[in-house]
């Protein structure tokens, strides 16, 4: 009796070290995967917040169309801000992992020092403060027009979906750039119409951030 417990004993501390010797082959294969896919991007969840907090401007923008003050200007600079942050600390965290970063961060930087020209513009003037906001959009445009260019011919990997995705954010904010510069259906009505596009701008830049990560764990898998 005692050596069939002293069996089972040992059967059971033999078969409780075989599964830690398993746990730890597969910490370390995961681990090791880790380290030999350097391309995997990382906190993409961070971009998804950069996308919610344009879609948070532009509703800001709707709602503080016909009651702008100095309070809701800075409202709006300090979603901005948070907007530019968020896309600079993504391009930072993914500076090896992804060749592109260089755009985030020229966005984030975009959107973090115009966040904060918006609040120190706030106070200045309801016309000085939609003019900063078309600024932001036309520069906006620019990087992006550069981005979709360099996405459409040197690199050659992204998907149509991607691309596609790149020229409609350039539509997007080259027309809200017009229409709040140009103002054809005048100052108010500008302003609350061009509340649409960064709710558009923020949904696309979600969408892309999910492409983008799908397209880089594909081919991880591949390799």
């Amino acid at each position: 009796m005692i050596n069939v417990r002293l069996v089972c004993k040992t059967n059971g501390e033999h078969g409780l070290g075989m599964t830690n010797k398993v746990y730890r082959l597969r910490f370390l294969k995961r681990k090791q995967l880790v380290m030999n896919n350097p391309q995997q991007l990382r906190n993409g969840w961070i971009l998804t917040v950069r996308g919610v907090f344009y879609i948070l401007m532009g509703t800001a923008l709707f709602f503080f169309a016909n009651s702008f003050s100095a309070t809701s200007g800075r409202i709006i600079g300090g979603i901005t801000l948070l907007a530019g942050v968020a896309g600079f600390i993504y391009g930072y965290t993914n500076r090896k992992a992804d060749s592109n970063n260089i755009w985030s961060l020229l966005h984030g930087l975009n959107d973090a020092v115009f966040g904060f020209v918006f609040l120190f513009s706030a106070s200045n003037g309801f016309k000085n403060f939609v003019d900063m906001i078309g600024f932001w959009a036309v520069l906006f445009a620019f990087l992006q027009s550069v981005q979709a260019m360099y996405v459409a011919l040197m690199q050659g990997g992204s998907s149509l979906p991607v691309k596609a995705i790149h020229f409609v954010m350039v539509f997007v904010t080259g027309y809200m750039a017009f229409n709040i510069l140009l103002r054809p259906i005048g100052l108010f009505n500008s302003l609350g119409i061009t509340g649409f596009f960064p709710i558009v701008l923020g949904i696309l830049v979600i969408v892309l951030q999910r492409l983008s990560q799908r397209a880089k764990e594909v081919g991880s898998v591949a390799r």
